[in-house]
């Protein structure tokens, strides 16, 4: 008999291999048939393990290729705000520190104008509303198309908008260049209150 293991010869009236102590064992016959068994289920098991190594191989360099490129997006990002800072002169724009009165059914606005190649545009800040039933405001910025739209009510689509709040962050990149923007408080559903609201906010970008 033959080992399927090792393919050592063993006595056929023994059960367990004397070179591996396997107990899979098969008879030897005229045409080698265990021979050939034990190289069919040891190639068989070749092909299975190369397999999963390919599709291991290919969820690894899929895994680095998405890795990379994101590594290298952000590089660019990082490697753009380095080039505005190192060739660029930084302009801050306060929006205001004062406290303004929005009438019921009414809405205030603040006009933010880019010049025209700038780049690295960003609006930072925060606002505060008080007054009335829950002391709840709403707040939007529009570029200047959307904000005529929102007037008109007309389908716009803002750069922000902050849903009925008291408080609000806000930090929104705008695109390069030249353009209009208008950061609304909407006190427009309020049929009764007045609102008060204290914004601390700018916006930067270089030129």
């Amino acid at each position: 008999m033959f080992c399927t293991t090792c393919g050592g010869e063993t006595p056929n009236d023994s059960r367990f291999c004397r070179m591996c102590g396997d107990s899979y064992l098969v008879a030897p016959t005229a045409g080698g048939a265990g021979g050939r068994r034990a190289g069919s289920v040891t190639f068989h098991l070749s092909r299975v393990a190369f397999v999963v190594a390919g599709v291991l191989l290919l969820v690894g360099a899929g895994y680095y290729y998405y890795a990379h490129s994101m590594s290298h997006t952000r590089r660019n990002e990082h490697a753009a705000n380095l080039y505005d800072r190192l060739t660029k002169k930084q302009h801050n724009i306060p929006v205001s520190g004062e406290a303004v009165t929005i009438n019921q059914l009414g809405y205030s606005y603040f006009k933010l104008d880019v010049p025209a190649k700038a780049s690295s545009v960003m609006l930072k800040g925060s606002f505060i509303a008080s007054g009335g039933l829950g002391n709840t405001i709403e707040a939007f910025i529009f570029s200047e198309t959307d904000y005529v739209n929102w007037q008109n009510r007309h389908a716009a689509t803002p750069f922000y908008t902050s849903g009925r709040v008291t408080m609000g962050a806000i930090d929104l990149e705008l695109p390069v260049g030249a353009g209009s923007y208008y950061l609304v408080f909407n006190n427009k559903f309020s049929v009764q209150d007045q609102k008060t609201v204290r914004v601390d906010a700018a916006l930067t970008y270089y030129q």
